[in-house]
């Protein structure tokens, strides 16, 4: 059952996740820059968290010097840099190869696991991590791509946000033993907005706000798939939820993502996306199945070490 809770929270935080595209979407069509629509992001979410912590709990800003630490890693690598970017990776390539490029981060966070936590990765496992990344490919871009003329730059910086992205459940698993959940996102959100500015002109952006419009989608992209997205994720990450797995279990972002696109911002529809979607929703129930046969394989090799160690007496 805690574990059942843990894969409906992580859901949760993909579909908050979901509304990212959308939102900068719309604070774009005003002028925007993708450097300043991340400061938005991170200094809203600092603030929508920070109301929530202190409403929820009276020690909201208490943290040890090993967690500030933590908080600096989370706020330089998986904040700033990821946003950087990831937006910058969207306005070089465009968002749909942007999306696949970080899409592939279910990958690293695999290999990540496997190396720092030691996780189990068997074949099934695998076979859901490659129908993630193919189904996230078909799902966004239809099986086309443009490859003349492609920015190598920009495919770098997608690179660089799969990686960096990937990094925040490595990062949250050691980081929430020395701290709540949410002190730690309030505080890497802030690091985070403290340093964009040194890249934009803070006062000079904030200026640009001139109607309740664009406030209303300022103040969603620091609540939805900013605060709320990672008070729901770093809970499930709580509840047991492997790393692995979580990744690909949050890729219901992206399916919301593709169908917010066709329906809300008239993107090109296909049998081909389609596909997409349903191969990655495919990936999820493999997922779960990687998680049932490795708890059976480590039960069946204590079983064995048991038996090992009866019969040796």
């Amino acid at each position: 059952m805690k574990n059942k809770i843990g894969y409906f929270y992580i859901l949760l935080a993909g579909i908050f996740w979901s509304t990212l595209g959308f939102l900068v979407s719309k604070i774009s069509d005003y002028n925007f820059s993708s450097e300043e629509i991340a400061f938005f992001r991170m200094i809203g979410g600092f603030i929508a968290i920070s109301i929530y912590g202190k409403l929820t709990m009276p020690t909201m800003f208490k943290i040890t010097k090993k967690g500030i630490l933590y908080v600096l890693g989370i706020g330089i690598v998986c904040q700033l840099v990821f946003n950087i970017s990831y937006m910058s990776s969207i306005s070089m390539v465009g968002a749909s190869m942007a999306a696949v490029l970080l899409y592939v981060s279910p990958v690293f966070v695999a290999i990540f696991s496997k190396i720092v936590y030691k996780e189990k990765i068997n074949k099934i496992k695998i076979l859901s991590l490659v129908f993630c990344v193919i189904g996230a490919y078909l799902a966004v871009t239809g099986g086309k791509i443009q490859l003349e003329g492609i920015n190598t730059v920009g495919i770098f910086a997608g690179i660089m946000a799969a990686i960096t992205y990937a990094m925040l459940p490595i990062f949250n698993k050691n980081a929430l033993k020395e701290m709540d959940n949410i002190t730690m996102s309030a505080y890497a959100f802030l690091i985070a907005a403290i340093l964009m500015c040194f890249r934009i002109n803070p006062v000079e952006t904030i200026s640009k706000i001139d109607s309740v419009k664009v406030f209303g989608y300022i103040a969603a992209i620091g609540i939805i798939p900013t605060a709320m997205s990672y008070i729901v994720y770093s809970k499930g990450i709580l509840k047991g939820v492997e790393l692995s797995i979580a990744g690909v279990v949050a890729s219901i972002e992206l399916v919301l993502l593709v169908i917010i696109g066709w329906t809300l911002l008239g993107e090109d529809f296909s049998v081909v996306k389609l596909f997409g979607v349903l191969l990655m929703v495919v990936s999820t129930f493999i997922a779960v199945k990687a998680i049932e046969d490795v708890k059976e394989e480590i039960e069946e090799d204590k079983y064995q070490t048991e038996t090992i160690s009866e019969c040796s007496k």
